[in-house]
């Protein structure tokens, strides 16, 4: 089978590939194949250059997707504009199933908005909170992927850490997935940002991250220093890797959710998949089955790798996955 017959297999395949991944490093296969294809088969919509991305957006007679300096960021279904498309999204609502009264919820980094509007239609009650550092962002989001604020819908504009040590509120639910291009923030990812966002949830609460990175071999050392720090921070650690949790595919660079709970007490993820299933609402992966399969309990070797603290911080910031 020959490159061009893959592709057509993925595209006849309804995007099952496409959804396996939100923000993927260039060295992984959607951005050495879908982002060319993008150009050669898409419309391109908008491009800008901003303080932080090249920002593009196209779209496809089914999709519009958004890319940050080639990287793929967002995809959304044309037809349905609140859908979760991106498979990595689905297991970071498990945040949900360890906090299904969840009230309040903060978004760090917003992308094309896809969580936050998809939360938004099942949880009418949900006071929701986005925080985005560039404001292109913000305006991409509006004018090209309908996401629009309301009373319970609200956006603000600055620095994620910034906002959260400065805010007065607490929070049910936090979602972390800010990323330049393929590259984040280091400071979101330090024992100093942990205890903030410790410190800013309510007594139930989760703090649930986007990695990308791998659990084993030569991409794994950020995500497994992430994981370590996390440790140290949260009594209990729920870690899913997405493309599954056996072999090599441990190995591969991939979006890796971390579900890090205030919780003492450990949940079964069998009752995980029930609460999941008991919700409902197309939030989760399906079938439900998948988050058992991708569910990571096996050693993770850590004396290899330091706690990230302040300290550490690159000069630029960034950690390069």
């Amino acid at each position: 089978m020959n490159a061009m017959q893959r592709v057509l297999g993925w595209l006849a395949d309804g995007g099952r590939r496409l959804r396996q991944s939100s923000a993927v490093s260039p060295k992984a296969i959607m951005s050495a194949v879908l982002a060319p294809l993008g150009r050669g088969w898409a419309t391109t919509l908008y491009e800008k250059d901003t303080g932080f991305h090249r920002i593009r957006v196209e779209e496809t007679r089914e999709r519009r997707y958004l890319y940050f300096d080639g990287t793929l960021q967002s995809s959304m279904d044309r037809h349905d504009p609140a859908s979760l498309e991106l498979l990595y999204s689905r297991f970071a609502s498990l945040g949900l199933a360890l906090r299904p009264d969840a009230a309040k919820t903060l978004f760090v980094g917003l992308g094309g908005g896809s969580m936050a509007k998809k939360y938004h239609q099942e949880f009418p009650a949900m006071e929701i909170d986005s925080i985005e550092i560039d404001p292109d962002v913000v305006d991409v989001a509006r004018r090209f992927f309908h996401f629009q604020e309301d009373a319970r819908q609200r956006v603000h504009g600055g620095d994620g850490r910034e906002f959260l040590a400065r805010t007065g509120h607490r929070f049910d639910l936090i979602l972390l997935d800010a990323y330049y291009a393929d590259n984040m923030p280091f400071h979101l990812i330090t024992r100093e940002f942990f205890d903030t966002a410790l410190s800013k949830l309510t007594p139930e609460g989760v703090l649930v991250i986007n990695l990308i990175g791998s659990l084993r071999g030569p991409d794994s050392t950020m995500v497994r220093a992430a994981i370590k720090t996390l440790s140290r921070v949260f009594p209990q650690l729920y870690t899913f890797p997405t493309f599954g949790n056996r072999g090599q595919v441990l190995n591969e660079i991939q979006n890796i959710v971390v579900l890090a709970s205030k919780v003492s007490d450990r949940m079964s993820i069998r009752e995980m998949e029930r609460r999941a299933t008991r919700l409902g609402r197309d939030l989760f992966p399906d079938p439900v089955s998948k988050i058992r399969r991708s569910y990571y309990s096996g050693p993770l070797e850590q004396d290899d790798v330091e706690l990230l603290t302040d300290d550490d911080a690159p000069p630029d910031n960034l950690v390069r996955l």
